[in-house]
């Protein structure tokens, strides 16, 4: 007698049914303790203004709950990063920040159309005295980088990518009328410094919100938190150049530690357009990276130019 026949008089019989389904024990689960459950902090960001954290140290992490927001450490600042809206009235999320002393902050997040508080000090350090009404940071709050060459150096070695011809080709992004391409990199010491040029071929003028550096995995593009780490510059060339007239292009220098990445990561630089959805990003590889060339030293008659405001785009 085969199982199916077998199954047939079982019914014909009116048997009960036969269960051949493993069955597992029950999964014992913990409920979550007063002690176990760090609390989280209430933030509301705003899309046209930026709120700033101040940490007690230096931040290791930052952990996004979704595209829906953006952070970055402030430029040579080790423990504040700063954070705004990335979509207008998105839904609530989270924010993850660890310090190198081991502690980690969590926040919920809101949209705020227009929030109220854009500075927030976890320092337990008073503000400036000086001037208490406009809330200034006292200096030992913020917590600098440290830059193995002098901020003139930075800017001659940066002025000198400038005149050089373009050494990178194949690494540009374009997306409604802007374009955001690689020129070249190069080292110095333990410096490493990136060459963008940014392009806008139509009338309106592009407005920069920021630029970052961000290194992804490379099988899992889309955003997931923890998958990538920000790099924070130690200086940018023609930084307070924040707006790309109609019809031209702008050059900026970006000097980083120096630095490499794993083979199953990217280097993904992005730029975000101020109160606009222009928003734009190109990917490098460790192979694209270590292809960087060695500057030479720069004399003390190097002379330092800024780039012509409206200069057109070259294929140099």
């Amino acid at each position: 007698m085969n199982f199916r026949t077998t199954l047939a008089l079982v019914a014909l019989l009116g048997l009960p049914a036969l269960t051949f389904a493993q069955t597992y024990p029950p999964v014992a689960t913990l409920p979550l303790q007063g002690q176990t459950v760090v609390p989280s902090y209430h933030l509301g960001v705003g899309y046209q203004k930026t709120t700033h954290l101040v940490f007690p140290f230096p931040v290791a992490y930052v952990d996004l709950g979704s595209a829906d927001i953006i952070a970055d450490k402030a430029q040579n600042a080790e423990n504040i990063v700063k954070v705004k809206a990335n979509v207008i009235g998105f839904a609530q999320t989270n924010m993850t920040v660890l310090t190198t002393d081991g502690k980690l902050y969590s926040f919920l997040v809101d949209f705020e159309k227009d929030p109220r508080v854009i500075n927030v000090n976890f320092t337990g350090i008073a503000p400036s005295l000086n001037n208490p009404a406009a809330g200034s940071l006292n200096k030992n709050m913020v917590q600098f980088t440290n830059v193995d060459l002098t901020e003139n150096q930075l800017m001659s070695y940066s002025a000198a990518i400038l005149e050089k011809k373009r050494m990178v080709r194949g690494h540009d992004e374009k997306k409604d009328n802007i374009t955001l391409g690689l020129r070249g990199m190069y080292t110095k010491d333990d410096a490493f410094f990136f060459q963008l040029y940014l392009f806008n071929s139509s009338n309106i003028s592009y407005d920069i919100d920021f630029i970052k550096f961000t290194v992804r995995d490379k099988k899992l593009m889309k955003r997931t938190a923890v998958q990538e780490s920000q790099i924070s510059p130690i200086y940018v060339y023609n930084g307070e150049r924040g707006t790309i007239p109609g019809a031209a292009m702008i050059e900026k220098v970006f000097a980083f530690h120096k630095f490499t990445i794993p083979e199953d990561k990217v280097l993904v630089v992005e730029m975000f357009e101020r109160g606009g959805g222009r928003q734009l990003s190109l990917k490098l590889s460790n192979k694209d990276i270590l292809q960087a060339r060695r500057l030479k030293d720069v004399g003390p008659k190097t002379q330092v130019t800024q780039v012509s405001p409206a200069q057109p785009l070259s294929s140099n």
